[in-house]
């Protein structure tokens, strides 16, 4: 029984170190896109990210770790391991129940961090415009939920002009007046979807396979927990 406690930790703890590799690669792909997008979003908004990258790294020094304590068959380790990962699991249901339950809070704050991107549009920041502009083509988008918003936008308040990279082909005046147009005329020359569901639809992918990956980690961790404990019990080092 402790030859298979022992050998089945190890296991559980090289499949903990592969997904702490997999959340750093999760991770740093979400950090990347602050380069091709990141002029659309407030600053801070990529905290999470960084957040999840740190505890990537912790999850991989820890699969290490246990691999390394499952070979001694140290008791004290092996509780103290088995301990670490509880609370490690306990903050990761924690979290996933306080992102399920703020979900339309966080959105909100994401908006409206949007907003003010946008509502500094074409004013005393040139480099900012021209991110913006770029931002918005890439990803085929216009304004934070959509054309019309930028009529609330210092750039197109009283004007109805939408942001040049906006437009579909930059032609000269593309961008001017479309704003008070109705969805039919508007997406002949502009795009019209928001910014904000077209940077969800971007990282989609990236949020489920990060998604899954947690419950991956989750399921291994109590499987940790247990075998770690079984292993304790029967090493010589048990008091």
């Amino acid at each position: 029984m402790g030859f298979f406690s022992k050998f089945a930790l190890f296991v559980l703890n090289f499949l903990v170190f592969g997904v702490g590799v997999a959340t750093v690669v999760l991770a740093s792909i979400f950090i990347s896109k602050n380069g091709e997008y990141g002029s659309l979003l407030a600053s801070g908004t990529f905290t999470l990210p960084i957040c999840i990258l740190i505890a990537g790294l912790c999850i991989l020094l820890l699969g290490f770790f246990g691999c390394c304590g499952a070979l001694k068959e140290n008791a004290c380790m092996l509780h103290t391991y088995a301990t670490i990962v509880l609370i490690l699991f306990i903050a990761e249901v924690v979290l996933g129940i306080l992102i399920f339950v703020y979900t339309d809070e966080a959105e909100e704050i994401v908006t409206k961090g949007m907003d003010k991107v946008f509502n500094e549009y074409g004013q005393q920041d040139e480099a900012l415009t021209k991110s913006l502009d770029l931002a918005q083509q890439k990803l085929q988008c216009c304004g934070v939920n959509g054309y019309k918003d930028w009529l609330n936008f210092t750039f197109g308040n009283g004007t109805g002009n939408v942001a040049m990279g906006c437009c579909i082909e930059q032609t000269n005046n593309c961008y001017e007046g479309v704003a008070y147009e109705t969805e039919e005329t508007a997406k002949k020359t502009v795009y019209i979807q928001g910014c904000y569901q077209a940077v969800k639809d971007d990282l989609q992918n990236v949020v489920v396979a990060l998604g899954v990956t947690t419950l991956i980690l989750g399921l291994v961790q109590l499987a940790s927990i247990s075998c770690a404990c079984g292993l304790a019990k029967n090493s010589r080092g048990y008091a």
